[in-house]
C-alpha cells in the first residue's frame, strides 16, 4: 500500500511540473524596477572622494558640552537639534574634541 501510495505522489509531482512561461510586467512593475536598478548602480559610479566625504558627514558630532569659566557643565546636547544650545556654542570658546563631541567654555 506504501509503494502504490508513493508512486501515485511521484506520478502526480512529474505530471505536474510547471510549463515554462514568461511573466508579463506591468508598467508600475517596470517603473519600480528600473528605479531600484538606477539606485543600486548610482552608488557604485561614487569615487573615492564622495564616499570619504559622505563617511565624514555620518560621523559629524553627535554632541557638545558647554561649561562655565570655573569648569561646570551648563550645557550639553546637540547643537543641531537645539537652537538655545546653538547659540551658547557660538557665544563660546572652542576648547577641543574628543570622539563625536565638542567642548566649550563660555568666558566670563
Amino acid at each position: 500500500m506504501a509503494m502504490l501510495l508513493a508512486m501515485v505522489t511521484l506520478f502526480e509531482a512529474s505530471a505536474n511540473k510547471a510549463v515554462k512561461s514568461e511573466r508579463e510586467m506591468s508598467v508600475m512593475e517596470a517603473k519600480e524596477l528600473a528605479e531600484i536598478e538606477a539606485f543600486l548602480t548610482e552608488d557604485e559610479g561614487m569615487d573615492l572622494e564622495e564616499i570619504i566625504f559622505d563617511e565624514l558627514e555620518a560621523e559629524s558630532t553627535e554632541g557638545v558640552k558647554i561649561f562655565d569659566s570655573e569648569g561646570v557643565l551648563v550645557a550639553s546636547g546637540n547643537p543641531t537639534t537645539d537652537s538655545s544650545l546653538r547659540s551658547l556654542v557660538n557665544k563660546a570658546d572652542y576648547l577641543t574634541r574628543f570622539g563625536n563631541k565638542e567642548y566649550y567654555r563660555i568666558a566670563e
